[in-house]
């Protein structure tokens, strides 16, 4: 098999997933009231979280009737129509639902740029990593991010690890702008973006369905078998312990 590009998952791939729920949604969560004070959305952007919203006091899950009814207490009390104001504790149960939501990653990239910056976070990324990542270049194989936080988020990461800034070993960044990643329509997206058949594509993820998604479409999928990853239902996928 000729593969020209490995397209890579982050988290339970190539970044551990503690680091992503122990270290950037905690720190997200404890700057992004702060954060919203001063942040203006566009009004696509409006309407989105509006929707998303509304969408929720449709569902009626019980921690968000809970938290957003207007005495704060049962199913049946009055829900708060959507305003600027309940945005920010909006966006805080959204991050303890681990929402893949555009907005929301829009943010939460931001909010980790700042920590980046000032010497707060720095990003754990699997020692293996940067040499498969040389490997890889060295062979003429180009490596590029599929991952559901932002692209900004991606990149951060790949700057400001701890085997220092990565960012020369990627081509292309891409996020959930190109479809969700368990639907063969994303991996298509993406071939159509790097112009190349998709057999000539490997994806490296954590996660069966992402896995079945891509490998729908025609890529190579293997998956990584990282400590802490979810325990995974059974499929015929090659799986590696490290790159």
């Amino acid at each position: 098999m000729n593969i020209k590009h490995n397209l890579l998952d982050i988290e339970g791939t190539t970044a551990p997933i503690a680091f992503v729920h122990q270290i950037l949604f905690p720190y997200a969560k404890k700057h992004i009231v702060g954060f919203l004070k001063n942040y203006q959305f566009t009004e696509v952007k409006w309407e989105e979280i509006r929707l998303e919203f509304e969408k929720d006091i449709v569902l009626r899950e019980e921690k968000f009737v809970s938290r957003f009814s207007a005495n704060g207490s049962n199913l049946k009390s009055e829900l708060l129509s959507f305003s600027p104001e309940v945005v920010p504790s909006y966006f805080e149960y959204l991050i303890e639902k681990d929402r893949k939501f555009g907005p929301l990653k829009e943010v939460q990239g931001k909010i980790w740029k700042q920590g980046y910056e000032s010497g707060e976070i720095k990003s754990t990324v699997y020692p293996d990593v940067l040499e498969f990542l040389k490997k890889m270049q060295a062979e003429g194989i180009q490596n590029h991010v599929y991952s559901s936080g932002s692209v900004e988020a991606q990149i951060l990461i790949y700057q400001y690890s701890e085997l220092g800034d990565l960012r020369n070993y990627f081509v292309s960044y891409y996020d959930t702008a190109v479809g969700g990643k368990r639907d063969k329509q994303s991996y298509e997206n993406i071939a159509i973006e790097l112009k190349s058949p998709s057999n000539q594509i490997r994806f490296f993820t954590d996660i069966v369905e992402e896995a079945e998604a891509a490998s729908s479409a025609g890529m190579d999928v293997v998956i990584l078998n990282r400590p802490g990853n979810i325990p995974q239902k059974p499929h015929s996928f090659p799986v590696w312990d490290h790159f």
